[in-house]
Protein backbone atom coordinates (compact mmCIF):
# COMPACT_ATOMS: atom_id res chain seq x y z
CA UNK A 1 0.00 0.00 0.00
CA UNK A 2 2.61 2.22 0.80
CA UNK A 3 4.86 1.80 -2.35
CA UNK A 4 1.42 2.64 -4.48
CA UNK A 5 1.18 5.34 -2.08
CA UNK A 6 4.26 6.82 -2.65
CA UNK A 7 4.19 6.54 -6.16
CA UNK A 8 1.19 8.59 -6.74
CA UNK A 9 2.53 11.39 -4.33
CA UNK A 10 5.20 11.54 -6.74
CA UNK A 11 2.94 11.95 -9.42
CA UNK A 12 0.90 14.16 -7.68
CA UNK A 13 3.63 16.13 -6.56
CA UNK A 14 6.16 16.46 -9.24
CA UNK A 15 6.26 20.88 -8.71
CA UNK A 16 7.58 20.49 -4.91
CA UNK A 17 11.16 18.51 -6.01
CA UNK A 18 12.77 17.50 -8.71
CA UNK A 19 12.71 13.56 -7.85
CA UNK A 20 11.16 11.39 -5.56
CA UNK A 21 12.55 9.08 -2.61
CA UNK A 22 15.22 11.55 -0.98
CA UNK A 23 15.31 14.05 1.71
CA UNK A 24 13.69 17.81 0.91
CA UNK A 25 16.92 19.40 2.80
CA UNK A 26 17.40 20.86 6.07
CA UNK A 27 20.18 18.98 6.95
CA UNK A 28 21.21 15.45 8.10
CA UNK A 29 21.41 12.35 6.44
CA UNK A 30 20.10 12.05 2.75
CA UNK A 31 18.83 8.01 3.25
CA UNK A 32 15.41 7.36 4.02
CA UNK A 33 14.60 4.66 5.89
CA UNK A 34 11.57 2.29 4.18
CA UNK A 35 7.67 2.92 5.61
CA UNK A 36 6.04 -0.34 7.55
CA UNK A 37 4.87 -0.59 10.83
CA UNK A 38 7.76 -1.38 13.02
CA UNK A 39 8.19 -1.98 16.88
CA UNK A 40 10.22 0.20 19.23
CA UNK A 41 9.60 3.03 21.89
CA UNK A 42 10.10 6.87 21.51
CA UNK A 43 13.73 7.74 21.23
CA UNK A 44 12.73 10.24 24.39
CA UNK A 45 17.02 11.40 24.57
CA UNK A 46 16.24 13.17 20.66
CA UNK A 47 13.64 14.75 22.05
CA UNK A 48 15.90 17.18 23.75
CA UNK A 49 17.51 17.99 20.20
CA UNK A 50 16.36 19.84 17.07
CA UNK A 51 16.27 16.79 14.89
CA UNK A 52 16.79 17.15 11.21
CA UNK A 53 14.11 14.28 10.41
CA UNK A 54 11.21 13.91 11.83
CA UNK A 55 11.20 10.38 11.86
CA UNK A 56 14.72 10.59 14.59
CA UNK A 57 11.86 10.94 17.19
CA UNK A 58 10.36 7.48 16.51
CA UNK A 59 6.91 9.16 17.50
CA UNK A 60 4.96 6.58 15.42
CA UNK A 61 4.83 3.10 14.62
CA UNK A 62 4.74 3.83 10.78
CA UNK A 63 7.06 7.11 10.42
CA UNK A 64 5.63 7.62 7.22
CA UNK A 65 2.03 7.77 8.37
CA UNK A 66 2.09 10.28 11.45
CA UNK A 67 -1.75 10.30 10.95
CA UNK A 68 -2.52 7.34 13.08
CA UNK A 69 -0.66 4.30 15.02
CA UNK A 70 1.11 6.73 17.59
CA UNK A 71 3.68 4.91 19.85
CA UNK A 72 3.55 4.49 23.92
CA UNK A 73 0.41 6.55 25.04
CA UNK A 74 0.58 8.95 22.14
CA UNK A 75 -3.01 9.87 21.74
CA UNK A 76 -5.23 11.38 19.01
CA UNK A 77 -7.24 14.54 20.02
CA UNK A 78 -9.65 16.82 17.82
CA UNK A 79 -11.46 19.70 18.34
CA UNK A 80 -14.72 20.66 18.12
CA UNK A 81 -13.78 23.68 15.96
CA UNK A 82 -10.64 23.90 13.99
CA UNK A 83 -8.64 26.48 13.09
CA UNK A 84 -8.56 26.96 8.92
CA UNK A 85 -5.27 26.14 7.20
CA UNK A 86 -5.79 25.96 3.36
CA UNK A 87 -8.76 22.85 3.40
CA UNK A 88 -6.09 20.93 4.14
CA UNK A 89 -6.73 17.99 6.89
CA UNK A 90 -5.17 18.07 10.16
CA UNK A 91 -3.81 15.10 12.37
CA UNK A 92 -3.05 16.09 16.16
CA UNK A 93 -1.82 13.59 18.52
CA UNK A 94 -0.31 14.47 21.94
CA UNK A 95 2.64 12.48 23.84
CA UNK A 96 2.98 12.90 27.50
CA UNK A 97 6.10 11.60 29.66
CA UNK A 98 5.44 8.37 31.21
CA UNK A 99 3.54 8.23 34.11
CA UNK A 100 2.46 12.39 33.96
CA UNK A 101 -0.54 13.80 33.30
CA UNK A 102 -1.90 17.76 31.77
CA UNK A 103 -3.42 19.89 34.72
CA UNK A 104 -6.89 21.30 33.93
CA UNK A 105 -7.30 24.99 33.21
CA UNK A 106 -10.71 26.75 32.96
CA UNK A 107 -10.18 29.05 29.72
CA UNK A 108 -6.21 28.45 28.96
CA UNK A 109 -4.54 25.52 27.31
CA UNK A 110 -4.33 22.63 29.83
CA UNK A 111 -0.24 22.86 31.47
CA UNK A 112 1.74 20.32 30.16
CA UNK A 113 4.63 18.32 31.99
CA UNK A 114 8.04 18.76 30.36
CA UNK A 115 8.89 16.15 28.15
CA UNK A 116 5.36 16.20 26.10
CA UNK A 117 5.38 16.69 22.52
CA UNK A 118 2.26 17.68 20.23
CA UNK A 119 2.47 17.01 17.01
CA UNK A 120 0.26 19.04 14.05
CA UNK A 121 0.42 17.05 10.64
CA UNK A 122 -1.40 19.06 8.09
CA UNK A 123 -2.09 16.83 4.57
CA UNK A 124 -3.82 18.35 1.72
CA UNK A 125 -6.58 16.06 -0.08
CA UNK A 126 -6.89 16.14 -4.01
CA UNK A 127 -10.64 16.74 -3.43
CA UNK A 128 -12.42 17.91 0.06
CA UNK A 129 -15.14 15.59 -0.40
CA UNK A 130 -12.90 12.66 -0.31
CA UNK A 131 -10.59 13.25 3.06
CA UNK A 132 -8.24 10.74 4.52
CA UNK A 133 -4.47 9.83 4.02
CA UNK A 134 -4.52 7.72 1.42
CA UNK A 135 -6.10 10.16 -0.69
CA UNK A 136 -4.21 13.02 0.92
CA UNK A 137 -0.61 14.42 -0.05
CA UNK A 138 1.41 14.94 3.20
CA UNK A 139 2.58 18.36 3.74
CA UNK A 140 4.03 19.13 6.98
CA UNK A 141 4.48 18.05 10.65
CA UNK A 142 4.92 20.79 13.48
CA UNK A 143 6.16 19.25 16.70
CA UNK A 144 5.82 21.45 19.81
CA UNK A 145 8.14 20.01 22.44
CA UNK A 146 7.80 21.44 25.82
CA UNK A 147 11.38 21.16 27.07
CA UNK A 148 12.80 22.75 30.49
CA UNK A 149 13.64 26.13 29.29
CA UNK A 150 9.67 25.64 27.70
CA UNK A 151 7.77 24.79 24.72
CA UNK A 152 9.85 24.45 21.49
CA UNK A 153 8.55 24.91 17.91
CA UNK A 154 9.91 22.76 15.44
CA UNK A 155 7.90 22.23 11.55
CA UNK A 156 9.30 19.34 9.12
CA UNK A 157 8.28 19.65 5.58
CA UNK A 158 7.76 15.96 3.88
CA UNK A 159 9.22 15.06 0.43
CA UNK A 160 7.14 14.32 -2.45
CA UNK A 161 7.82 10.81 -1.87
CA UNK A 162 5.81 10.93 1.39
CA UNK A 163 8.40 9.04 2.99
CA UNK A 164 10.45 11.55 5.33
CA UNK A 165 9.68 15.14 6.57
CA UNK A 166 13.25 17.13 7.20
CA UNK A 167 13.36 20.14 9.63
CA UNK A 168 13.15 23.89 7.88
CA UNK A 169 13.85 26.67 10.65
CA UNK A 170 12.96 28.99 7.80
CA UNK A 171 9.55 27.45 6.59
CA UNK A 172 8.86 27.21 3.25
CA UNK A 173 5.99 27.38 0.42
CA UNK A 174 4.73 24.17 -1.16
CA UNK A 175 2.61 24.59 -4.63
CA UNK A 176 -1.00 23.00 -3.85
CA UNK A 177 -3.77 22.33 -5.85
CA UNK A 178 -7.46 21.12 -4.37
CA UNK A 179 -10.62 20.32 -5.61
CA UNK A 180 -13.10 22.26 -2.88
CA UNK A 181 -16.53 22.23 -3.52
CA UNK A 182 -16.36 21.71 -6.96
CA UNK A 183 -14.12 24.03 -7.76
CA UNK A 184 -9.98 23.67 -8.27
CA UNK A 185 -8.22 26.12 -6.38
CA UNK A 186 -4.27 26.32 -7.02
CA UNK A 187 -1.67 28.14 -4.83
CA UNK A 188 1.41 28.20 -2.96
CA UNK A 189 1.08 26.77 0.81
CA UNK A 190 3.28 28.63 3.43
CA UNK A 191 4.82 26.71 5.74
CA UNK A 192 5.60 28.57 8.80
CA UNK A 193 9.30 29.53 9.68
CA UNK A 194 9.99 29.53 13.62
CA UNK A 195 9.88 32.82 14.36
CA UNK A 196 5.92 32.75 13.23
CA UNK A 197 5.14 29.66 15.13
CA UNK A 198 6.34 31.82 18.26
CA UNK A 199 3.82 35.01 16.85
CA UNK A 200 1.10 32.57 16.58
CA UNK A 201 1.60 31.43 20.01
CA UNK A 202 2.86 33.77 21.98
CA UNK A 203 1.84 34.52 25.68
CA UNK A 204 2.94 37.71 27.75
CA UNK A 205 3.37 36.69 31.39
CA UNK A 206 4.39 40.20 33.40
CA UNK A 207 5.71 41.90 30.11
CA UNK A 208 7.70 38.61 28.82
CA UNK A 209 6.71 36.42 26.10
CA UNK A 210 6.26 32.99 26.31
CA UNK A 211 5.02 30.08 23.82
CA UNK A 212 1.43 28.49 24.85
CA UNK A 213 -0.69 26.08 23.09
CA UNK A 214 -3.56 27.14 21.41
CA UNK A 215 -5.96 24.38 20.50
CA UNK A 216 -5.83 21.98 23.88
CA UNK A 217 -8.34 23.78 25.89
CA UNK A 218 -11.69 22.48 27.56
CA UNK A 219 -13.75 24.34 25.55
CA UNK A 220 -12.20 22.90 22.52
CA UNK A 221 -11.71 19.28 23.72
CA UNK A 222 -14.98 19.15 24.87
CA UNK A 223 -16.77 16.31 22.61
CA UNK A 224 -16.98 12.91 21.53
CA UNK A 225 -14.14 10.81 19.29
CA UNK A 226 -14.24 7.63 18.75
CA UNK A 227 -10.66 5.73 20.52
CA UNK A 228 -12.15 1.77 18.35
CA UNK A 229 -14.79 1.29 20.98
CA UNK A 230 -17.31 3.83 19.60
CA UNK A 231 -18.23 7.92 20.78
CA UNK A 232 -16.75 8.96 23.98
CA UNK A 233 -16.42 12.06 25.74
CA UNK A 234 -12.72 12.95 24.70
CA UNK A 235 -12.10 14.63 28.13
CA UNK A 236 -13.69 11.90 30.10
CA UNK A 237 -11.15 9.64 28.09
CA UNK A 238 -8.34 11.90 28.64
CA UNK A 239 -9.28 11.54 32.67
CA UNK A 240 -9.76 7.84 32.87
CA UNK A 241 -6.41 7.27 30.80
CA UNK A 242 -4.52 9.52 33.53
CA UNK A 243 -3.22 11.67 31.04
CA UNK A 244 -5.57 14.83 32.90
CA UNK A 245 -5.56 15.52 35.91
CA UNK A 246 -7.85 18.59 38.62
CA UNK A 247 -10.67 18.31 36.28
CA UNK A 248 -14.06 18.99 37.21
CA UNK A 249 -16.33 16.01 38.15
CA UNK A 250 -19.39 17.12 35.83
CA UNK A 251 -17.76 17.45 32.59
CA UNK A 252 -21.35 17.68 31.15
CA UNK A 253 -20.87 21.66 32.53
CA UNK A 254 -17.76 22.51 30.54
CA UNK A 255 -19.10 25.68 28.42
CA UNK A 256 -18.06 24.64 24.97
CA UNK A 257 -17.17 25.86 21.94
CA UNK A 258 -19.66 24.55 19.29
CA UNK A 259 -18.74 22.22 16.44
CA UNK A 260 -18.49 24.06 12.69
CA UNK A 261 -16.93 22.49 9.57
CA UNK A 262 -17.43 23.30 6.22
CA UNK A 263 -20.73 21.02 6.39
CA UNK A 264 -22.57 23.31 8.29
CA UNK A 265 -22.06 26.00 6.35
CA UNK A 266 -25.38 24.74 5.00
CA UNK A 267 -27.48 25.27 8.56
CA UNK A 268 -26.65 28.80 8.87
CA UNK A 269 -29.65 30.56 7.79
CA UNK A 270 -31.90 28.16 10.10
CA UNK A 271 -29.30 28.82 13.27
CA UNK A 272 -31.22 31.05 16.27
CA UNK A 273 -29.82 34.80 16.69
CA UNK A 274 -28.09 33.06 20.28
CA UNK A 275 -26.78 29.77 17.97
CA UNK A 276 -25.17 31.99 15.43
CA UNK A 277 -23.54 34.38 18.00
CA UNK A 278 -22.31 31.07 19.90
CA UNK A 279 -20.43 29.90 16.48
CA UNK A 280 -19.04 32.50 15.38
CA UNK A 281 -17.15 33.41 18.57
CA UNK A 282 -16.41 30.04 18.53
CA UNK A 283 -14.93 30.47 14.95
CA UNK A 284 -13.11 33.46 15.70
CA UNK A 285 -11.68 31.98 19.38
CA UNK A 286 -9.88 29.60 17.50
CA UNK A 287 -8.61 31.43 14.52
CA UNK A 288 -8.14 35.07 16.07
CA UNK A 289 -8.23 35.24 19.66
CA UNK A 290 -4.52 33.24 20.17
CA UNK A 291 -3.18 37.11 18.80
CA UNK A 292 -6.47 39.14 19.44
CA UNK A 293 -6.15 38.84 23.32
CA UNK A 294 -4.53 41.08 26.23
CA UNK A 295 -1.80 38.55 25.93
CA UNK A 296 -1.45 38.03 22.41
CA UNK A 297 0.72 39.48 19.89
CA UNK A 298 -2.29 41.86 19.00
CA UNK A 299 -2.55 43.02 22.38
CA UNK A 300 -2.62 46.55 21.15
CA UNK A 301 -5.19 46.22 18.48
CA UNK A 302 -8.20 46.79 20.91
CA UNK A 303 -10.00 43.52 19.64
CA UNK A 304 -10.29 40.68 21.79
CA UNK A 305 -12.39 37.90 20.61
CA UNK A 306 -12.09 35.05 23.27
CA UNK A 307 -14.68 32.98 23.39
CA UNK A 308 -15.46 32.99 27.09
CA UNK A 309 -15.81 37.32 26.71
CA UNK A 310 -19.16 38.45 26.88
CA UNK A 311 -20.58 40.07 23.36
CA UNK A 312 -23.61 41.89 25.25
CA UNK A 313 -21.10 43.54 27.79
CA UNK A 314 -17.92 44.27 25.77
CA UNK A 315 -19.30 44.73 22.14
CA UNK A 316 -16.48 47.08 21.54
CA UNK A 317 -14.16 44.80 22.48
CA UNK A 318 -15.49 42.49 19.73
CA UNK A 319 -15.04 44.85 17.46
CA UNK A 320 -18.54 46.61 17.26
CA UNK A 321 -18.53 50.50 15.94
CA UNK A 322 -14.78 49.82 17.13
CA UNK A 323 -12.19 51.69 14.23
CA UNK A 324 -9.21 50.00 14.30
CA UNK A 325 -5.74 50.64 15.39
CA UNK A 326 -3.67 50.15 12.56
CA UNK A 327 -5.04 49.26 9.81
CA UNK A 328 -5.85 51.87 7.34
CA UNK A 329 -6.31 50.46 4.40
CA UNK A 330 -9.52 50.81 2.25
CA UNK A 331 -12.68 53.05 2.71
CA UNK A 332 -13.76 50.92 5.73
CA UNK A 333 -13.51 52.64 8.95
CA UNK A 334 -15.32 49.88 11.53
CA UNK A 335 -14.43 46.46 12.77
CA UNK A 336 -17.76 45.89 12.76
CA UNK A 337 -20.34 47.73 11.84
CA UNK A 338 -23.44 46.17 12.67
CA UNK A 339 -25.77 44.89 10.16
CA UNK A 340 -23.27 45.33 7.36
CA UNK A 341 -20.92 42.67 6.83
CA UNK A 342 -19.62 44.65 3.60
CA UNK A 343 -18.75 47.58 5.28
CA UNK A 344 -16.88 45.72 8.58
CA UNK A 345 -13.28 45.81 8.04
CA UNK A 346 -13.19 42.23 10.16
CA UNK A 347 -15.04 40.68 7.33
CA UNK A 348 -12.81 42.54 4.89
CA UNK A 349 -9.64 41.43 5.92
CA UNK A 350 -10.77 37.57 6.58
CA UNK A 351 -11.46 36.91 2.90
CA UNK A 352 -8.66 39.47 1.45
CA UNK A 353 -5.27 37.75 0.47
CA UNK A 354 -3.83 40.90 -0.43
CA UNK A 355 -0.16 41.40 2.04
CA UNK A 356 -0.81 43.93 4.95
CA UNK A 357 -5.00 43.21 4.77
CA UNK A 358 -5.25 39.76 4.66
CA UNK A 359 -6.31 38.53 8.60
CA UNK A 360 -4.58 36.23 9.24
CA UNK A 361 -1.50 37.82 8.20
CA UNK A 362 0.11 33.62 8.42
CA UNK A 363 -1.57 30.33 7.14
CA UNK A 364 -3.92 31.55 5.07
CA UNK A 365 -3.19 31.37 1.46
CA UNK A 366 -6.71 31.19 0.27
CA UNK A 367 -9.91 32.09 1.51
CA UNK A 368 -12.29 30.40 3.85
CA UNK A 369 -15.63 30.30 2.17
CA UNK A 370 -17.51 28.81 4.84
CA UNK A 371 -16.13 30.71 7.73
CA UNK A 372 -16.78 33.82 6.01
CA UNK A 373 -20.41 33.25 5.22
CA UNK A 374 -20.61 32.58 9.15
CA UNK A 375 -19.10 35.61 10.44
CA UNK A 376 -21.06 37.52 7.71
CA UNK A 377 -24.33 36.17 8.35
CA UNK A 378 -23.28 37.19 12.45
CA UNK A 379 -22.66 40.45 11.27
CA UNK A 380 -25.45 41.23 8.45
CA UNK A 381 -27.93 39.73 11.29
CA UNK A 382 -26.54 42.29 14.19
CA UNK A 383 -29.43 45.28 14.66
CA UNK A 384 -28.14 47.62 12.05
CA UNK A 385 -26.50 50.66 13.88
CA UNK A 386 -25.24 53.96 12.84
CA UNK A 387 -21.19 54.08 13.79
CA UNK A 388 -20.70 57.42 13.04
CA UNK A 389 -23.69 58.32 15.04
CA UNK A 390 -23.41 56.24 17.38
Amino acid sequence: MHAVRTLVLCMMAGLLLPACGGSSGGGGSSQVRECGVSEGEINRAMLLQDRPRLSDYDLFQDHCNPTAMPRENGVRYELTSSLFSDYSSKYRFVFLPPGESATWDDTEAFEFPVGTVITKTFSMPADTAHPGFENERLLETRLLIRRDSGWVALPYIWNAAGDEATLRITGGGIPVSVVHDGAQRDFTYRVPDVNQCSACHQFRVNGSAIITLIGPRARSLNRDVDYGIGPQSQLAHWVDEGLLSDAPADLTAVDTVPEFSNADAALIPGMSDAQLLRHAKGYLDINCAHCHRPQGSASTSGLFLEFWRDFATQPTQHGVCKRPIAFGGGTLSYDIVPGDAAASILHYRMGSLQPGHSMPSLGKATPHTEGLALIGAWIDRMPASDCDGA
